[in-house]
């Protein structure tokens, strides 16, 4: 462990370094990088389905919520699930200092809806479409006009309103009244007691009942028969990380019969979010991950995966924020070779880069997807179609290293050229594809950042059957 601490120690000297010596123009050349590399990206799946989450997020500044609840600014703690206000305020505070996104639920419905109704009374609020499958359906038949989406989800009638006209639904899944998420957002340089946010992010919390119990899978297998997509998308599992192994598996494993009985040729991928039980996590894992095709998922969630399941640097303390490219290289590697099976494909995205790592010739056109994916996490957080250099920031080290625990990779630094910022390296049977991103200096929004930048490169990922 005092190997791989010192290692860390220096890594993060080197990006420290290199980040403080960033050209004021490398957002323009990585505009005109991107243009070149990328090319018009290609959509390849005509028929999508996407589950099991959907919800109505009611939007509002976190710190105008807990003013409003009378709730003062404390310390900042962890909790797996929250069962009071003070819970939720070292939460919101956690998230806040350590400009991390978290979720978690709420067990109690009375406080919930108190929360949610001061929520309705304030005057700064927004309601959104949420959910990971309805954020997930919504980018794609944004991007994709051409390709049919079917949502599965409990869909109620002002989600229905807001999603865009060409998802398609199901009979089964609409529904009166709608669950509510309350997305609990702060701004870069806001207060919250002693502490400053580095970065504009989010805490989101929740007391849903149908997507908590993942009743749309109940009908999902019926969906998938009748409808044959090419492409799945399967989202939501983390809402069942506050309930026992005798809830939670019989309806994991309902989904894992669905997805079954697909062709060969359909491309089946698992978008995570965020968990705070790690035994919860360590178990899904064992029992599911090797049963898809791919999984999307953050800088949160690939450090807890480690973690829970004893992976590469779970015994380290790492430092709050994006963490170093030859981290999350060495864990994605491990992710591929540890859970096997099916799984040929991680995406993982941060604030400041994204990487596709894949099994070598199962998966085509990754080098463009990572680069599109990359390029709309800007285009979302500005709220504009193309992106204006003067309103981003490269905040990606100029230079790196590719791996701590593979010596060749570990002994050479990686310059970032900023006229090609795509870039590609292989471990073994493993092909790495990384763009940085440009952050957007202030973000007109952060909720649902992560579901379009995993549709897009999905839509612009190949499926090659084994």
């Amino acid at each position: 462990m005092a190997s791989n601490t010192l290692l860390l120690a220096a890594v993060f000297a080197l990006a420290g370094y290199f980040v403080a010596n960033l050209s004021s123009n490398d957002e323009s050349k990585i505009l005109k990088g991107w243009e070149r590399q990328l090319g018009n990206p290609a959509v390849h799946y005509e028929r999508i389905t996407v589950g099991l989450n959907a919800n109505v997020d009611l939007i509002v500044y976190g710190t105008q919520l807990l003013e409003k609840l009378k709730v003062s600014p404390g310390a900042a703690k962890d909790h797996t699930v929250l069962s009071s206000l003070e819970d939720l305020q070292e939460m919101f505070a956690l998230s806040h200092s350590s400009c991390s996104a978290a979720e978690r639920i709420m067990t109690s419905p009375k406080l919930f809806k108190e929360i949610v109704d001061a929520a309705a009374s304030l005057e700064d609020k927004k309601y959104y479409v949420g959910g990971n499958a309805a954020l997930m359906s919504q980018a794609m038949v944004e991007s994709s006009p051409s390709s049919q989406v079917m949502l599965v989800g409990a869909v109620g009638e002002t989600l229905r309103s807001l999603l865009n006209s060409s998802v398609n639904v199901p009979e089964s899944n609409l529904q009166k009244d709608d669950e509510v998420h309350l997305i609990l957002e702060y701004s870069r340089g806001e207060k919250w007691g002693s502490t400053t946010a580095t970065c504009a992010n989010r805490f989101i919390f929740s007391h849903d009942v149908a997507n908590g119990e993942l009743r749309p899978a109940d009908n999902f297998a019926a969906t998938l028969q009748s409808f044959q997509p090419q492409l799945v998308v399967v989202s939501g599992l983390h809402l069942l990380d506050n309930t026992e192994d005798s809830f939670w598996q019989p309806r994991v494993d309902k989904v894992i019969s669905a997805i079954a009985t697909l062709p060969k040729s359909s491309a089946v991928h698992l978008e995570l979010a965020s968990i705070g039980n790690l035994q919860f996590l360590a178990k899904l894992a064992q029992r599911a991950f090797s049963l898809f095709h791919s999984i999307g998922l953050n800088e949160q969630e690939l450090l807890a995966i480690s973690k829970a399941n004893k992976g590469p640097f779970h015994s380290d303390e790492l430092p709050d924020g994006p963490p170093e490219v030859a981290v999350v290289a060495d864990v994605l590697y491990w992710m591929l070779n540890h859970f096997g099976g099916k799984l040929s494909r991680v995406h993982f995205h941060s604030l400041t880069f994204h990487v596709i790592a894949e099994v070598t010739g199962r998966w085509n056109n990754s080098f463009t997807a990572v680069g599109a994916a990359a390029r709309v996490a800007g285009r979302r957080a500005c709220q504009v179609s193309n992106i204006d250099p003067e309103k981003v920031r490269l905040m990606f080290p100029k230079a790196f290293v590719r791996s701590l625990l593979e010596p060749s990779l570990r002994r050479e630094s990686v310059i970032l050229d900023a006229n090609a910022p795509v870039m590609t390296w292989q471990r073994g049977n493993i092909a790495f594809h990384l763009s940085p991103v440009l952050v957007c200096r202030k973000p007109l929004k952060t909720v649902g950042l992560g579901d379009a930048i995993s549709a897009t490169g999905l839509l612009n990922s190949q499926f090659i059957p084994a």
